[in-house]
């Protein structure tokens, strides 16, 4: 009995032994494949730290500046020029692309003419002055030829093409952004990596530094998407900013929306009573001037009468806006044959849209035998027309191209 008692004793100690064996056996094989886990995920973030500094050790010195718009690296026909001034010299093809699609170049006296928004400029090959809706501006950079290529002093166009421009000398970069768009900065807090995205293992773009200025493009969860000084665009954690800094608001330009022409009460003499609807943009278009064959602007009725001053009285009552229909009584090649006459003709008009308190101006040429010369005419004009305020619109006609004038004028009847 005492020996099958050992026996028994014996055998559960072997049964335990095997259990406590299968055991460790499992925690053993669980601990070696975490262990090999670890050794991955270690080996990968080792990896990618030495990827990192092999690349900023490699990193090659820029030899050719670069231009960033906002958060874009536009691609360039042809290179930027910097002299030992510093000014940045743009092509006139990459102006073109960039901002103004309508820029004109006389051979013959050597002068570009641009335009863009509400200003028109006119530069002279070599000269150190341009004029700015007739202001003459002082210019460090010149229009200047290079290998049979024109160059624009872009670091002088600011004022023409509303940017604010930075030249960071130590990246190469030309930093560019448009003053009607809305701007915000902060100050990085301390040392950090700006990433390509937001993911763990997004590549390195730079190292920002303390107290270093960014600028903030966009906001996505804990991340915020910045351009640091150097022109890099790329993505660092929220709570390594300070507080968010609104340099300037957006500003928005004022459209006209749902326009209803009210060519019943077009005749100055002729009107009465009549509701407008405030969802509508309402418009009259009488006839005001005519530009005669000697390239003066004639006044068609007595803009001083008694019946004009009732007619803008009636308009003002009933909200809605005169817009001075201007006709022509000489040929488009007489009126575009120079720059001198395009700006005598639209200063001339200017004066008297001006002078006479109307808020709109209407371009009513029947016969165009020079259309490009009219695309010409149209876009000298509105420039100097928005900045005081006046919209300008065109009446179309088959021979026109209705969405080339739209992209210029602020409405097309």
């Amino acid at each position: 009995m005492k020996h099958t008692n050992q026996r028994k004793k014996r055998g559960n100690d072997i049964m335990s032994s095997n259990t406590n064996i299968k055991g460790s056996g499992k925690k053993k094989f669980r601990n070696t494949r975490l262990f090999k886990l670890l050794r991955i995920l270690l080996l990968i973030i080792i990896i990618v730290f030495l990827v990192n500094i092999v690349s900023d050790l490699f990193k090659k010195e820029k030899t050719e500046t670069t231009i960033v718009i906002g958060d874009k690296t536009p691609e360039l026909k042809h290179e930027i020029i910097t002299d030992d001034q510093n000014n940045i010299f743009l092509s006139k093809d990459d102006v073109v692309n960039l901002y103004d699609s309508n820029i004109y170049y006389n051979e013959a006296d050597k002068t570009l003419i641009t335009t863009y928004n509400k200003h028109i400029a006119v530069l002279e090959l070599g000269k150190t002055t341009m004029s700015v809706n007739d202001s003459y501006v002082a210019i460090k950079g010149t229009l200047m030829e290079k290998n049979g290529i024109l160059y624009l002093p872009f670091s002088e166009m600011g004022i023409v093409y509303d940017f604010e421009g930075e030249y960071n000398k130590e990246d190469k970069v030309y930093l560019v952004d448009s003053v009607s768009e809305a701007k915000s900065e902060a100050v990085v807090l301390k040392g950090c990596k700006l990433k390509k995205g937001t993911g763990l293992f997004s590549k390195k773009i730079e190292t920002l530094k303390k107290s270093e200025y960014v600028t903030i493009l966009a906001k996505e969860g804990k991340y915020v998407k910045v351009r640091s000084s150097s022109g890099n665009v790329g993505y660092i954690k929220a709570k390594k900013l300070s507080s968010e800094e609104v340099i300037r608001e957006a500003m928005e330009e004022e459209k006209l929306t749902n326009v209803k022409i009210l060519e019943e009460y077009n005749i100055v003499d002729s009107y009465g009573d009549v509701t407008v609807s405030e969802n509508e943009t309402s418009i009259v278009t009488p006839n005001l001037f005519n530009i005669d064959e000697e390239c003066e602007v004639q006044n068609i009725i007595d803009l001083s009468g008694d019946k004009f001053q009732g007619y803008q009285t009636w308009a003002s009552e009933k909200g809605i806006n005169i817009c001075a229909n201007v006709t022509l009584g000489v040929s488009m090649n007489k009126l575009c044959e120079t720059y001198l006459t395009r700006t005598y003709v639209i200063n001339s008009l200017y004066t008297e849209i001006v002078k006479n308190k109307i808020p709109m101006v209407c371009i009513d040429f029947e016969k165009i035998d020079d259309t490009e010369g009219f695309y010409r005419f149209v876009v000298e004009m509105t420039p100097r027309f928005k900045e005081a305020g006046i919209k300008v619109l065109v009446k179309s006609n088959n021979g026109l191209n209705k969405d080339r004038l739209e992209e210029v004028v602020d409405y097309v009847i």
